[in-house]
């Protein structure tokens, strides 16, 4: 991480409460929004993040369960799910997005994104660079 000296500035003690309490309370924010997101259409938390993963281009069981962290026995359950719901299909050994999966996953995270501007929109911009940064940094 690059830090420059105005960046700095902002680091008091106060300015790092602020920010800390910010990206919790935003975490909570947008977890809870994901998970409303989720139960609106009927997936499950994994079953989204295995979506998005597959959205970024990973096509092959071994790569979305590295990515995810997830057994492969359980992304096999979890594929086989969201066969039965027709948002993923498999070919041979690719694994593709239905059209019903693409427009499900537009509208989540187009929902979840709008979430996130309101979260920077109400965040003090005299704290946004250290924000930026820490955000950055993970």
């Amino acid at each position: 991480m690059n830090l420059s000296f105005a960046d700095t500035l902002y680091f008091k003690k106060e300015n790092i409460l602020e920010i800390i309490l910010g990206l919790h309370r935003s975490y909570k924010y947008l977890q809870k929004e994901i998970q409303i997101c989720c139960e609106l259409n009927n997936l499950t938390f994994n079953e989204l993040i295995v979506i998005l993963e597959i959205k970024k281009g990973f096509k092959r069981k071994i790569d979305i369960a590295n990515k995810v962290f997830i057994k492969k026995q359980n992304l096999n359950l979890i594929l086989k799910d969201l066969q039965v719901k027709k948002i993923l299909k498999l070919d041979n050994k690719n694994i593709l997005i239905t059209q019903n999966g693409e427009e499900l996953i537009q509208k989540t995270t187009d929902k979840i994104n709008e979430k996130i501007i309101k979260i920077f929109r109400k965040t003090d911009p005299k704290n946004m660079s250290g924000f930026i940064n820490i955000i950055e940094s993970l």
